[in-house]
């Protein structure tokens, strides 16, 4: 008697295969990405300044989002006059001169107006440094370790030899594109 044996249907060669053209597509993929990018590309900022994306913590990235807003709206207010007081913004509920329920989150800032100056003391200078906020178009905004103080110049040599650096939103071809034939 003859036996025959029926090998039972498996898909295993066709699982490799398959297996084997994603690695393959994969490989591809990262080898196109990293050929791709120039390192020119990539600008370092000057020591003085601080990337808003990449170099601050989620605290001072939301004191930063509320001062991006209050910048247009102090600059409304100030249209009727004077710069506003940080007790009239507070009023206001604007934050983040106005307390919150993120304040602690955020460093627990604390506000004041120093001629046309902004100052936040970071109460937590382990969570967020200090900021302060010169009004205009653009606003200028810059940050200190710890807890600092307003300088008594607030122009750019003064601020920066006393430590204090510009928060600045850096744009890189990796993460904005242009494309040369759309309208501008």
């Amino acid at each position: 008697m003859t036996t025959t044996s029926v090998r039972p249907a498996s898909a295993r060669r066709e699982s490799l295969f398959v297996g084997a053209l994603c690695l393959a597509v994969l490989a591809a993929s990262a080898a196109a990405i990293g050929l791709h990018r120039r390192a020119d590309d990539i600008r370092s900022l000057p020591a003085w300044q601080i990337d808003a994306r990449s170099d601050l913590t989620p605290g001072e990235q939301g004191v930063l989002a509320d001062l991006a807003i209050a910048a247009g709206e102090i600059a409304w207010l100030a249209e009727a006059g004077a710069l506003p007081d940080v007790a009239d913004l507070a009023a206001e509920g604007l934050p983040p001169f106005a307390p919150q329920a993120s304040d602690g989150l955020r460093g627990g800032h604390v506000w004041s107006r120093s001629g046309g100056l902004y100052l936040g003391r970071s109460g937590d200078p382990r969570v967020a440094g200090s900021f302060l906020m010169i009004p205009g178009d653009p606003p200028a905004i810059w940050l200190a370790p710890g807890t600092a103080d307003a300088p008594a110049d607030p122009s750019q040599d003064a601020l920066r030899s006393a430590g204090w650096r510009q928060v600045v939103s850096r744009y890189e071809a990796s993460v904005t594109r242009h494309d040369p034939g759309a309208a501008q």
